[in-house]
């Protein structure tokens, strides 16, 4: 499933995984996915049948029992669990144990992954006042849920403890679950949200899509979801799919030279009422792009002022005279560290359609790749996507270079578009006014 990979873990993660609907599946298929040593643990319970999945099981009470070598093991997937508690149930190990296991992945070089959460196999849940038991040096929190209860009544049969969600989501029993109930348990501090330490990646995985056809009704919740979770992934484990992947996508507006061959700021050029600049930041906002920034240099005053209220960020290049790279390299230094990607954007480009970006945005979250780009007539185009994964190497571009220097490297995936006039750019006065006039009020 590429789990890993899509979900930017590494050997350094410490994964705890709380909510409902297929959590322990979750845990066994990441940790095939690592494809190395990983141990699994738990803060709650497992059933007994489910340790069948993994290559060595140890049940620890003592430290003294706590493996050394890693060559003392055979296989990758380690489960170390504390001993049997209820019928067919082992407990997770002691606080102390838990300790000492991050400490003994730290040598083995190896991940964790660590059940955190109880859900007696339902697809949706609400937390106790106990839980979930997340411990302090997780650093990935992927919060689970189940669709198999989306359209179903608010009672026990799909939800664990009925009430203390009816008072989370203010749905009275017996009413239907909506998406939008189900949003407002997952970004409540009280739900979805709860008790995952400060710095920790968090990640919503959202599990058996194939039971409710129209689970793209979460797509309309996308950009509040992506304001509380770094990433979130719809999947049906039991078939080993992973649909899709969405993160967060900003968008940076390259506009920071000082138009020597048109002979005046094209950003501040009139485009129907509206700068230029600021016309072009509107296309990446309205192409779901966040955050949106906008590099200025050479007239960074007049930008600024221009863009005052708007609803994105100015990062001034005090070295746009060395080129195109100075303005790439401003733009991803002041991108947080949340976003998956950005969308780059030129100023003297004003017919790109928000359209055009949903759909780079769209590729990414199904087929992933370094780069992508619009392809026109087997041509690249612009506007372009790069991963987070290439951005230290757009940092070491230099001079007037743009991120096409990695292409050859990094072989862009395309997206099919027919539109030519689309990539038309201001470069003199006379393509100003042909642009203009050739797309007249809809500009």
């Amino acid at each position: 499933m590429d789990l890993i990979k899509r979900f930017r873990l590494n050997h350094h993660s410490r994964i705890a995984l709380v909510g409902s609907g297929g959590k322990t599946t979750l845990m066994f298929q990441l940790a095939r996915d690592f494809g190395s040593r990983v141990i699994c643990t738990t803060t709650t319970h497992l059933a007994v049948e489910e340790l069948k999945s993994a290559d060595q099981y140890l049940t620890l009470e003592n430290l003294k029992d706590l493996p050394g070598s890693e060559s003392d093991l055979t296989g990758n997937i380690i489960v170390i669990t504390g001993p049997e508690g209820e019928t067919d149930r082992v407990i997770g190990p002691s606080s102390e144990i838990l300790a000492a296991l991050d400490k003994l992945a730290k040598t083995w070089n190896c991940p964790i992954i660590i059940e955190a959460d109880g859900a007696r196999n339902l697809p949706i849940k609400a937390p106790a006042a106990h839980e979930p038991s997340i411990p302090e040096f997780a650093n990935v929190v992927i919060t689970v849920i189940g669709l198999s209860g989306l359209g179903k009544p608010l009672n026990g049969d799909w939800v664990h403890r009925p009430e203390l969600y009816s008072s989370l989501v203010d749905l009275p029993l017996g009413s239907t679950l909506a998406s939008e109930h189900l949003v407002k348990e997952l970004i409540s501090p009280r739900g979805g949200l709860k008790n995952i330490p400060e710095k920790a990646r968090k990640i919503l995985f959202i599990n058996q899509i194939d039971s409710f056809p129209n689970w793209k009704a979460f797509h309309s919740h996308m950009d509040v979801l992506l304001s509380f979770y770094h990433s979130v992934g719809f999947s049906v484990l039991e078939d080993q799919m992973l649909l899709e992947v969405h993160e967060q996508i900003a968008g940076i507006v390259l506009a920071a030279g000082e138009s020597s061959r048109f002979g005046e700021p094209k950003q501040l050029l009139d485009w129907f009422g509206v700068p230029l600049v600021k016309h072009v930041a509107e296309i990446a906002i309205k192409g779901g792009l966040s955050p949106v920034l906008v590099v200025s240099g050479a007239d960074h005053d007049a930008v600024s002022q221009t863009l005052q209220g708007n609803p994105v960020n100015i990062v001034c290049n005090t070295s746009w005279q060395a080129g195109q790279s100075t303005s790439i390299q401003a733009g991803i230094q002041a991108l947080p560290e949340t976003v998956g990607g950005v969308v780059f954007l030129l100023v003297d480009q004003p017919l790109i359609p928000p359209k055009l970006i949903d759909l780079i945005r769209e590729k990414q979250s199904r087929t992933p790749s370094a780069i992508i780009l619009p392809k026109i007539e087997g041509k690249s185009a612009n506007p372009v996507f790069f991963d987070r994964q290439v951005f230290e190497e757009l940092l070491q571009l230099e001079g007037d270079i743009g991120g096409r220097a990695l292409f050859e490297k990094y072989p862009p995936r395309g997206v099919p578009w027919e539109d030519s006039a689309s990539q038309m750019d201001i470069d003199t006065p006379e393509d100003y006014q042909r642009i203009r006039f050739e797309s007249g009020s809809e500009g």
